[in-house]
């Protein structure tokens, strides 16, 4: 499978330097090459919980302690171990190569520090899950998926009301927006849109990358509406406010407790799908106490199938929330040319792929690609012309 997978990697890398149709506003290979890194690692997980299956000796030394704790939680360091220690090449490889075409500002040090922290968030939250499962397994082992699922539910709603607050400033340093002119516009397209309880943040991104951006999130009190500093700096103030509008069509459509509502849907089906298919594995068990980890590694492998297979419906559900929100913005600015330079820039910074192939498009796209988003924005110049 390995020498399989370099095989992969390799074909993957070839084909998209020197024989993908690129699109974009630069010219570099940049966006196609980011398309290989990422089918590059898009199997990894799977890879890695295979080789962890037919190589036991990889995890069975934990046995070795008699707490079911500290069993677990050397078992999860393996796994993050083996995670790290096979996606480095590529990270370090793409922070090079990204630093090398100007898009990354970010020193080495600090880049390894966000990648640290990263994947000690990422080991925290894996060994929560699988702690729980399975003593959720040795309880309940026939009902233990949706007892599971229930026990998330304030923990994903809790994770998401307190990231914007502590867990996004372990990475970046983010300020109130000054006031002055963008600020008394951005607060004049916020009052006429009735909403009077989110915060306007900028985030240091500059010594960081050079690309623009702006995002919504948060939910209950602690909305928030960000901009990096990129794109305050970057752009003019129309080219802003449509952004800005973009991202009040996300909190007027609530986008984020949909995409809150349906991650928990999923994850209802998925945890109900690998409980039968658990049921049977765990009574073969022979393991007296908590299933073992054999079991944990076959539902986390159909886990990591699963969640493939579904990646392009959720990045279709995605797009059309982005969709919603470009509509949203379109229709409440009256001179369009700003936002069509707006995007634009975005293309031109980031050295995207505006026009991907569309099966690139569906396994990788959260959002439409930029062609599409101008296209509309052109569409609606024309019939606003024709009309008057």
């Amino acid at each position: 499978m390995l020498y399989g997978y370099g095989v992969y990697i390799l074909v993957l890398f070839v084909y998209f330097y020197y024989l993908y149709p690129l699109e974009t506003f630069d010219d570099t290979r940049y966006g196609a090459l980011s398309h290989a890194l990422y089918f590059a690692l898009w199997p990894l997980d799977v890879i890695i919980i295979y080789v962890m299956l037919k190589k036991t000796s990889l995890y069975q030394w934990v046995y070795r302690f008699s707490s079911e704790f500290i069993r677990t939680l050397w078992f999860v360091t393996t796994i993050i171990l083996l995670d790290f220690m096979l996606r480095l090449p590529f990270r370090v490889g793409w922070f090079s190569f990204s630093t090398r075409e100007g898009i990354r500002t970010q020193s080495f040090l600090s880049w390894i520090l966000d990648t640290m922290i990263s994947t000690v968030l990422f080991w925290i939250a894996l060994f929560s899950i699988i702690l729980v499962a399975r003593i959720c397994m040795k309880k309940w082992q026939s009902t233990w998926g949706w007892r599971f699922w229930l026990l998330s539910i304030p923990v994903v709603v809790f994770f998401m009301y307190i990231q914007p607050v502590w867990v996004d400033p372990l990475f970046d340093e983010f300020q109130v927006l000054e006031t002055g002119e963008l600020r008394n516009s951005i607060e004049d397209l916020t009052d006429q849109a009735g909403l009077e309880d989110v915060t306007l943040l900028t985030v240091n991104k500059s010594e960081k990358v050079s690309t623009y951006n702006a995002y919504v999130t948060g939910i209950f009190g602690h909305a928030r509406i960000v901009l990096w500093d990129t794109t305050t700096e970057g752009m003019d103030t129309n080219e802003i406010l449509f952004i800005v509008a973009h991202e009040i069509g996300h909190y007027l459509y609530k986008h984020v407790y949909w995409g809150i509502s349906l991650y928990l849907m999923f994850s209802l089906a998925l945890l109900l799908f690998i409980q039968k298919l658990s049921k049977r594995w765990i009574k073969q068990d022979n393991f007296p106490s908590m299933p073992s980890f054999k079991v944990i590694l076959k539902l986390l492998f159909i886990t990591s199938i699963v969640s493939m297979l579904v990646q392009p419906f959720s990045l279709y559900i995605s797009r059309q929330m982005e969709i919603a929100a470009d509509e949203y913005a379109i229709s409440h600015t009256e001179d369009l040319q700003p936002a069509l330079d707006s995007y634009r820039q975005l293309a031109e910074q980031s050295k995207t792929d505006i026009k991907p192939l569309p099966l690139i498009k569906a396994l990788r796209y959260s959002h439409p690609p930029i062609q599409e988003r101008m296209n509309r924005i052109l569409d609606t110049i024309a019939d606003t012309e024709t009309n008057s």
